[in-house]
């Protein structure tokens, strides 16, 4: 009887900016006369931080400080359409809604200031909070003044809306194939978990999670960091801990109550260590990919294996609980290849599971 140790890792990869029913973010935004901005977003924060992304993805694609603009996503009656915040598409397709209108605004911006400047609108840049002319940093106007004028010389309300909508892809009914790729970007991630293994009470302790996640650019590193951490707490309770369904006749043997449902607790955690890889991609806002249901994938596969690293054991169902984890080694259980299966049983036969679905039985001599 002792505790193994033992190493295991998996890799994914995720998909974002899918469109085969339709995905629209959109996304209006208005200069006041005083410069401030106003910007009227769908997608909700629910504690991921896209409202904090989202201005700042408007402040560095207006050339305007961050506390200039206020966004509002409080209403759904006065807000633009968003289909709403799952599937990892805040940062990637609310991201690009908002930058899509920052840009419209930005154009007209640079319009009025070319009449006030009287200089090509092609020749002025912006950056905090000021309209300069390329190499004349003496020529320069601010967004503010910009801003008045357009609304007191020129009656104009300086605003731009943005829609991402990834178009419609059609796939071929007879051997599946597409003209384009479905998704705008893939995400790419692994994780190498270390844990000890009892083999006498079948307890698993995970001691360590190493996780490297290709985030595209991180925007917000700190809020990057914080999703990633929660993932992987999400990832640690779904391979070891999170029994939705007990091993009873029925699912009235639950518990009906959320503290008779197990999730990891602050003595459950392990050490993390993260590694944020940046390879943009040339679709998403600042070339930024999605970092959301992602973070809590690769755990589970890698605690698997590093399990079966501690005691040569597969557990083929998560979590990978006390009871499984010794039935598995009482059992010494197979792993799955190439979506086959083989089991002996009393009889000395051999049990084969085909991965199209047939059985049959071999005799053994």
């Amino acid at each position: 009887m002792a505790k193994h140790r033992g190493r295991g890792f998996s890799t994914i990869e995720y998909p974002t900016g899918m469109n085969q029913n339709g995905d629209p973010t959109q996304a209006w935004i208005k200069l006041k006369p005083d410069g401030r901005v106003d910007v009227m977003a769908g997608t909700v924060d629910i504690g991921q931080g896209s409202k904090t992304v989202h201005t700042q993805i408007v402040a560095d694609t207006l050339g305007v400080p961050y506390d200039w603009v206020t966004m509002d996503n409080s209403n759904t009656d006065s807000s633009a359409v968003c289909t709403g915040t799952f599937a990892s598409r805040g940062t990637f397709i609310g991201g690009n809604a908002v930058r899509f209108a920052a840009e419209r605004v930005r154009e007209r911006i640079l319009d009025i200031a070319a009449k006030e400047l009287e200089i090509d609108a092609g020749d002025l840049e912006i950056s905090e909070g000021e309209v300069t002319a390329k190499g004349a940093p003496d020529r320069k106007i601010t967004v503010a003044d910009v801003a008045t004028a357009a609304t007191y010389n020129y009656g104009e309300l300086l605003s731009g809306q943005g829609t991402a909508l990834k178009p419609f892809v059609e796939v071929n009914d007879d051997d599946g194939s597409v003209q384009e790729e479905p998704h705008s970007a893939v995400s790419y991630a692994a994780c190498v978990a270390d844990v000890e293994v009892d083999d006498e009470t079948g307890e698993v302790l995970v001691t360590r999670l190493v996780q490297v996640y290709d985030v595209g650019r991180a925007i917000n590193p700190l809020l990057v960091e914080g999703q990633i951490e929660g993932g992987a707490v999400m990832g640690l309770g779904l391979g070891v801990l999170e029994q939705a369904y007990p091993d009873y006749p029925s699912a009235e043997h639950r518990g009906d109550q959320f503290g008779t449902y197990l999730v990891p607790a602050m003595e459950d955690l392990p050490e993390v260590d993260n590694v944020i890889l940046e390879n943009p991609s040339t679709d998403g806002p600042f070339g930024a990919k999605a970092i959301g249901e992602m973070a809590n994938n690769a755990q589970p596969a890698a605690i698997a294996t590093a399990i079966h690293d501690a005691v040569g054991i597969w557990v083929t169902e998560y979590p990978a609980t006390p009871e499984r984890v010794l039935k598995a080694i009482q059992e010494k259980r197979e792993p799955r290849r190439d979506g086959k299966r083989v089991i002996y049983d009393e009889e000395l036969s051999v049990h084969a599971v085909t991965s199209n679905g047939g059985a049959g039985f071999l005799d053994v001599p």
